[in-house]
């Protein structure tokens, strides 16, 4: 039995896992554009990007409602939450069949059908996981949480390379990712400390439903935020042109991924206990200061060191101007800055807090459009994007208010550290 004594085990692989996460994805990328060169890496981003919007657009938040419920870590919701999170999987693996011919069509000179339907291996697999390992992080375990999305991360990128060679082409991005699904459920089981139990509720799911359905609106608008300027990139561009903006674009907002994941394992249940003991203004500050940190030193390192470094590690012609490094840096960081409001915003229970400040962002995606069109250069793309980012920043500030108020912490939301 997991136990409260051993709280806080493994700590450091809050931030280790999501580094290894992102290291592998950008590892992918390289062997990708190195093995199958710039168009077949651009139409193998569009791949990743459909099955990505697919797992977005179906997530109810199980893994943060258990960390936020007060029951979370009951045998009878465990079960409960397995019955939901293989219904999601068969519903967004069914989606992707039935869109696949039509994605095929709208990408013309993309991927086959038949390489977007392959992408419903990846939701239907994941959807099988044991969910015993994110109840260890209610108890501020991380052990098997590292073990499950760390081991699915290292076989995910020990197959890449043979499967860029064995392809030949684009269709080795969904080959990695059905195995990164597989190993994922399959490990998640091997860790896991009571038996996999499942159980269908109509309750469960009303109640699911009613905690995630904001955090489905704001995956959709993250989403539109975070990958439809390379849907817009690839349609007014060319393959050639994506993968030089996607290259870019993941390398910026790889600090985002990871403190965002980092947050959603060691800030969030931190804030839901400072909430419930009324001591949020002494955990708010130490983690608003880092995450302040966080971004300044981000955006100003990509800024001066990111053309250098991806003509280094993907070749000249991925290499992007000044302007769009510049632009892409500023972006990544309100993001960064935005993620400790977020997490504080589910930690309250306020889970449309999020997609209301990402509204914002996704307004951005209109000048963006409109740049692109006038062919413009992929620098005013990014620039619409960082002012997007900074607006829904500023939005999610003044949304935690209320949080803070009830807590009878006003100071604390200060954006300087607390008189």
């Amino acid at each position: 039995m997991l136990s409260p004594a051993r709280a806080s085990s493994g700590q450091h692989l809050v931030w280790v896992v999501p580094v290894l996460a992102e290291a592998a994805a950008l590892g992918r990328s390289m062997i990708l554009a190195w093995v199958l060169g710039p168009g077949e890496l651009g139409q193998a981003m569009i791949l990743a990007l459909t099955v990505r919007l697919a797992e977005m657009a179906s997530d109810v938040g199980v893994d943060r409602l258990m960390l936020q419920a007060g029951d979370g870590g009951t045998r009878r919701f465990q079960a409960e939450m397995h019955g939901v999170t293989i219904a999601r999987g068969l519903i967004a693996a069914l989606v992707l069949l039935a869109a696949a011919p039509i994605l095929a069509a709208v990408f013309t000179g993309g991927p086959a059908p038949a390489a977007f339907a392959w992408l419903a291996a990846v939701p239907a697999l994941r959807g099988l996981a044991h969910l015993d390992f994110r109840r260890s992080e209610r108890l501020l375990r991380y052990k098997p949480m590292a073990l499950v999305e760390g081991g699915a991360t290292i076989a995910m990128a020990a197959c890449v390379l043979p499967a860029a060679v064995l392809l030949a082409d684009h269709r080795a991005m969904p080959a990695v990712l059905t195995v990164h699904a597989a190993v994922y459920a399959g490990l998640s089981h091997l860790v896991a400390v009571r038996p996999y139990q499942v159980r269908f509720k109509v309750s469960a799911l009303r109640r699911v439903w009613h905690f995630g359905a904001p955090l489905v609106s704001n995956a959709m608008l993250l989403f539109f935020t975070f990958y439809a300027d390379r849907v817009i990139v690839a349609k007014a561009y060319d393959w050639t042109t994506l993968a030089v903006y996607g290259v870019a674009l993941q390398l910026a907002l790889l600090p985002a991924q990871i403190t965002g994941r980092a947050a959603a394992s060691a800030v969030l249940p931190r804030l839901r206990i400072a909430i419930r003991r009324n001591a949020l203004a002494k955990v708010w500050q130490p983690v608003l200061t880092l995450y302040i940190i966080l971004a300044a030193v981000m955006s100003s390192g990509f800024a001066f060191l990111a053309p250098a470094v991806i003509g280094l590690l993907y070749g000249a012609g991925f290499q992007p101007d000044g302007a769009l490094a510049l632009a892409l840096g500023a972006a990544a960081g309100f993001r960064i800055l935005r993620t400790p409001y977020s997490q504080l915003a589910i930690a309250a229970g306020r889970t449309g807090d999020p997609a209301r400040a990402n509204l914002i962002r996704a307004l951005a995606l209109i000048p963006a459009a409109a740049v692109a069109a006038a062919s413009f250069p992929l620098a005013a793309i990014a620039a619409a994007a960082a002012l997007g980012e900074a607006g829904a920043t500023w939005r999610a500030y003044v949304l935690s208010r209320p949080t803070f108020s009830s807590t009878g912490k006003q100071e604390v939301y200060a954006w300087a550290p607390t008189r």
